[in-house]
């Protein structure tokens, strides 16, 4: 549909996006894997999502503001496939169950029982950000 209406920054991130999906797939079956689940696509989107934000921040601190556009509208459009993101409120609540069940031994343990419980519905950075501030209470 975006190929007839011309839409072309549409189509060349639908082709990228197509491109990892691929990528992936060799990659996974070539590691074995033969069955390959919701969670492996929702994880290729996300990291082309996080390259688009990186690049984003580059671009404007260099000062390109049309790459910087075409960057922002490839994040746009691949956040409508991005499930929504916990509040930082959801993942506080989060770390402090698993803080009360594991205990303050190993920050790395922590951050990635956390991740493994918000599902990949939360930002990485905040996870961080969030068990190291309960760690140094």
């Amino acid at each position: 549909m975006a190929l007839k209406a011309h839409e072309e920054a549409k189509v060349s991130t639908l082709r990228m996006l197509t491109a990892a999906f691929n990528n992936m797939e060799i990659e996974k079956r070539g590691a074995g894997v033969t069955q390959l689940e919701y969670k492996d696509y929702q994880a290729v989107v996300k990291r082309e999502a996080k390259k688009r934000q990186e690049s984003i921040e580059l671009y404007k601190a260099a000062g390109r503001t049309e790459l910087q556009q075409k960057e922002e509208a490839e994040l746009e459009l691949l956040s409508k496939y991005l499930p929504a993101e916990m509040s930082e409120a959801e993942v506080k609540t989060i770390v402090d169950a698993v803080v009360m069940e594991k205990g303050i031994e190993n920050m790395g343990l922590l951050i990635g029982e956390v991740m493994k419980r918000t599902g990949g519905q939360a930002d990485g950075g905040v996870v961080a950000k969030l068990v190291r501030e309960r760690v140094s209470r």
